[in-house]
């Protein structure tokens, strides 16, 4: 079954509220679980079982459970030895992500922060199995400390029809300009940064800071030179289309 970033988000929605166990990937929790856990890890389970047999995850058992089973409800996945990774090396091994600046507004994105993993669903909002406290739970992005993005190498992240992107490029994006500041300088700064067009000056490189300064205007000087456009230092039409593959 293909696995997507829009299942991603149906799955751990269905999960808020369900208890974060460590070293879980959404098994149904029992006495035989408990005990098996402690054993392995005995630091983690200084608490007693109390009966619950609510699906069980912590962090990155949040994505595991979704990647290894049959939907929200199936307490049965099946363990994937090459899909097994620590939140680390899970935002060590996603091939396209970045800082906490370029993410773009894209639902299933992967955040990180060292040792941790949510998922964005949109809307300025995660959802984390973040603790025995909080268990899978829905937070702010603003609120919580991540540092890093990026999409799982196993999920696909669908990108918009392609009559909808040249749509928008005749109706909504206009050309931009240096001394322009707004949140379509920032989309524009994170399809550069998504090409490898990167903002800087000298050693200082700058995210999508939705300001469109001298280092905006030189990165677009770079791909429109790079990609056999018209060298106008603006973002104009041709320079939208090339952009977003057009």
């Amino acid at each position: 079954m293909k696995k997507t970033a829009k299942g991603l988000v149906e799955y751990v929605l269905a999960q808020l509220g369900r208890p974060y166990w460590y070293g879980t990937f959404g098994q149904a929790a029992n006495k035989e679980l408990y005990e098996q856990k402690k054993r392995q890890y005995p630091k983690q389970y200084t608490w007693d079982y109390d009966g619950i047999t609510a699906k069980v995850h912590d962090c990155v058992g949040l994505i595991k459970a979704y990647l290894w089973g049959n939907g929200p409800e199936d307490a049965n996945p099946v363990y994937d030895s090459a899909q097994d990774l620590s939140a680390n090396m899970m935002r060590d091994a996603c091939k396209t992500k970045g800082k906490m600046a370029t993410m773009p507004e894209i639902p299933g994105v992967l955040v990180f922060f060292s040792g941790h993993v949510g998922v964005y669903i949109g809307g300025g909002e995660v959802v984390e199995c973040r603790s025995r406290k909080y268990g899978v739970y829905k937070s702010k992005l603003k609120d919580r400390p991540w540092t890093s993005w990026g999409y799982h190498p196993d999920i696909v992240y669908e990108e918009p029809e392609q009559e909808d992107l040249a749509e928008v490029v005749a109706i909504d994006l206009p050309v931009l300009k240096k001394g322009d500041k707004s949140e379509t300088v920032k989309a524009m700064q994170n399809l550069l940064l998504g090409r490898g067009y990167e903002m800087k000056t000298g050693d200082t490189v700058y995210g999508a800071d939705a300001s469109f300064g001298g280092a905006t205007r030189r990165a677009v000087e770079r791909f429109q030179a790079e990609n056999g456009l018209a060298v106008t230092s603006q973002c104009d039409a041709a320079t939208w289309r090339k952009l977003l593959g057009l």
